[in-house]
């Protein structure tokens, strides 16, 4: 694929740089083509995303530099929002999120051996001041948002003072590495521009990606934790299991397929003369976002509890008609075949 081109935006002027590039589209615009369409969206979640970090990283700043007027609790809302801005733009799996793993250095999941855990806290001990060249050179399971989550929300870390000067250095080390990475994204998906609205297997690539997010969401974000892929439930192997926000980091996957990939949709299908088709799907994002928004905590507790329990068994099967409703009818509709994903047979 093409080479990706990074653009500098002068620190002081990031955030006017970056909305130059984020034309976002509430709904479908039929004067555009899908791939014109969807380019706008995602490029509107990328920014959402870079925007997101930078204050996450602003505020990890503010925190260690004067603990006494900053609080925990509003680093721990950052963060949240953070990862939502992530998971939103996180069915992109092509263009430049794929140059040298950015999508794990965002996101190390799954972790079925706790590396992340394990590694944030050898990190902590280590003899010598963590450094950001030390995270930036790091592996993936140190440098995104689950690695955060140990410093902000793990067990271990109740005997450490999250603004002493390891945890800190730590903290604004992955941060800045979280911005930066995503900050370049933007850039990058700017310069991806030309070529993405130029190819036409640009247009497979994009609804292959939302196929295999809702596969993700059904069948190992939800399906595997809760115990519907013929193994008994295990909250461990649901993301953000330490902080409760599985099904946050859901809802937020499902509004930024309503947000990033519904109104280009809409444009394939109306100009096959399918728009009930367009409807159909909107009408069923919306009750499966719905769901996840009238569930109470994420799946670490709603397994402790038979009401909780329902509402997720629920949840899975709103999300498995969606897919069901992608996979077949849509794709169909728009000949487009299901083919062979990284995650076959894992």
């Amino acid at each position: 694929m093409n080479s990706m081109i990074s653009l500098n935006c002068p620190r002081a002027v990031a955030i006017a740089c970056l909305s130059l590039i984020s034309l976002s589209s509430q709904a479908a615009d039929t004067s555009v083509t899908p791939r014109q369409q969807w380019y706008q969206d995602i490029g509107a979640l990328y920014t959402k995303l870079a925007e997101a970090t930078g204050q996450l990283q602003e505020d990890a700043t503010a925190l260690c530099s004067a603990p006494e007027a900053n609080s925990e609790h509003q680093l721990r809302s950052d963060w949240l929002s953070a990862y939502r801005a992530w998971q939103a733009v996180r069915f992109v799996d092509f263009g430049p999120i794929e140059v040298n793993s950015r999508a794990w250095q965002l996101q190390f999941w799954p972790d079925k051996k706790n590396l992340v855990g394990s590694r944030v806290k050898t990190r902590l001990h280590q003899d010598t001041q963590i450094s950001k060249a030390d995270i930036d050179e790091a592996g993936v399971a140190e440098q995104g948002f689950p690695a955060l989550e140990v410093l902000l929300y793990d067990d271990g870390m109740a005997d450490l003072t999250l603004s002493a000067e390891q945890p800190c250095a730590l903290l604004q080390a992955i941060s800045t590495h979280l911005n930066e990475t995503s900050m370049t994204l933007v850039t990058d998906w700017e310069a991806f521009g030309d070529y993405y609205q130029s190819t036409d297997s640009m247009t497979q690539a994009t609804l292959h990606a939302a196929m295999q997010t809702l596969e993700t969401i059904e069948d190992k974000r939800l399906g595997e934790p809760i115990g519907m892929m013929g193994s008994p439930a295990n909250a461990y192997r649901a993301e953000a299991w330490r902080s409760d926000a599985s099904i946050s980091l859901i809802e937020a996957s499902l509004q930024g397929l309503k947000e990033g990939f519904l109104p280009g949709l809409m444009v394939s299908l109306d100009n096959i003369d399918r728009s009930d088709l367009a409807q159909a799907f909107d009408s069923q994002l919306n009750k499966t976002i719905k769901q996840a928004q009238e569930l109470d905590g994420g799946i670490t507790s709603g397994l402790e509890h038979a009401d909780a329990q329902a509402g997720l068994t629920t949840l899975y099967m709103k999300v498995a008609q969606l897919r069901q409703l992608l996979n077949e009818q849509i794709a169909s509709a728009l000949g487009v075949v299901r083919g062979f994903n990284s995650s076959d047979g894992d």
